[in-house]
């Protein structure tokens, strides 16, 4: 029997094709998937995301509201990625914290925002399973 993983595909508008490639290349190791003048699609974590050249539909960072986008990171690759996120000089949104320290839900955030407004958020839990209640 053959198992397949779903991977999810998120689709939204960009200022500039190639200041979001470097932003989610270099800072985020994406991928480069297709790619024309229009829209070019990026692998990231293991899921599709395509960045639309659509700059009239790009959002101020004060009409963002909660819209966001995110993964959950398994907690060293959450804590690699912000170290490298810091020695980049990249702006974080929100800093990298941790909350809920020493108890079975503890979990770390930070936020960042590409060159377009779009926020993401990374997460890390330190017990995927016990916090997400994954199995119940």
């Amino acid at each position: 029997m053959k198992t397949e993983r779903y991977i999810f595909h998120l689709a939204f508008p960009v200022r500039n094709l190639e200041e979001s490639k470097r932003f989610y290349v270099d800072i985020l190791g994406a991928k480069i998937g297709r790619e024309n003048p229009e829209w070019l699609d990026i692998l990231l974590w293991g899921h599709q995301i395509t960045l639309h050249l659509r700059p009239d539909d790009v959002l101020s960072r004060n009409n963002q509201g909660k819209r966001h986008f995110g993964a959950i990171l398994p907690w060293d690759e959450w804590q690699q990625l912000a170290e490298v996120i810091s020695a980049t000089n990249a702006q974080f949104h929100s800093e990298p914290e941790i909350f809920f320290s020493g108890t079975p839900q503890e979990q770390a955030k930070f936020y960042l925002e590409d060159p377009s407004h779009n926020v993401i958020e990374i997460k890390a839990y330190r017990d995927l399973s016990t916090t997400l209640q994954i199995g119940r």
